[in-house]
Parts: structure tokens; sequence; C-alpha cells
């Protein structure tokens, strides 16, 4: 993504990164957190309510150490600033679109229908490949694709 585009184009962010973004043993959280950070800064970051339903339950139920929930819901809370997409009938019509072409794992349909329906041309995943494209939103993996930090960029506008 260029940083032209990325100033001006919000980036939809899947359950995969927020996971990541809380897990210190993943190799690909340094990556994850720099796009995070450059994303709030911005005020480009695009998640589902659904993504953050997900969130909360690996990172409290399903990880070896949980997270404790009073930490997770603090991190929903701040996600909640990005104003969630909350998955509707059109969204399910989306994402049942994009299963019927792609093949993909249900999750990943949901993510990209969302991010569609927010107005998100790129999609930050861990899950899916980079560069590929589903619907018209292309995937961006954090770590095949680091985030140039744009400290200052504003002034340059």
């Amino acid at each position: 993504m260029s940083r032209s585009n990325f100033q001006h184009q919000p980036v939809f962010v899947d359950t995969s990164v927020l996971v990541c973004a809380e897990n210190i043993a993943d190799p690909a959280q340094a990556a994850v957190l720099a796009w995070l950070d450059s994303l709030w800064r911005e005020r480009l970051g695009r998640v589902s309510s659904l993504g953050l339903a997900e969130f909360y339950e690996i990172v409290t139920v399903q990880r070896e150490r949980p997270m404790p929930r009073g930490d997770a819901r603090a991190a929903i809370r701040r996600y909640n600033t990005w104003t969630p997409w909350q998955i509707d009938a059109a969204t399910l019509e989306t994402a049942w679109a994009v299963e019927a072409r792609h093949q993909l794992a249900w999750g990943d349909c949901l993510a990209l229908a969302a991010a569609q329906h927010s107005g998100c041309e790129t999609l930050l995943s861990l899950q899916l490949p980079h560069g590929a494209q589903f619907g018209g939103v292309q995937i961006i993996h954090p770590v095949q694709q680091p985030i140039v930090v744009l400290a200052g960029a504003g002034a340059e506008d």
C-alpha cells in the first residue's frame, strides 16, 4: 500500500491481527503493533463487531494463557472508537458470495464482506495470502508489508 493511499483510505483489521497484538510470544507482534499504531494515529482503522467478539473469545478462553477479562474488555472499548461494522443481512449476502466464489473459511468471508461494506479497499490479515484480492479488497500481511512510520505525516498535507 502506498503511503498516500494509507493516509487517506481506511484499513480493515481482522481478528488474527487483533489477537497477535496481545501476544508477546508472536514473532509478528512488532509489525502488527506498528500497523495498529499508524492506524490509530491516522484514524483509519476499521473492525467489525463480530471480529471484536471473536477476539474476546480467543484471548480470554481459547489461549493457553488467557488474557484477563478486564484487559480484553479495555482493548475492545478502545477498538469501539473505530465504530465497528455491524454484521447485517447485506453483509451476510456479500460473505456468501465471497464464500461461493473463493471457497475461503467462513470467518474470512465475513471479514472481507465487512471490509467491503465499511468502505475499505484493504484488509490487514495474518491468515489470508498477502497481495491477494477478494471482492475488490486487497490483503496486506503486516510482516510481509511493514508499515512506513508516518511521523510528522500530517504536516506534509
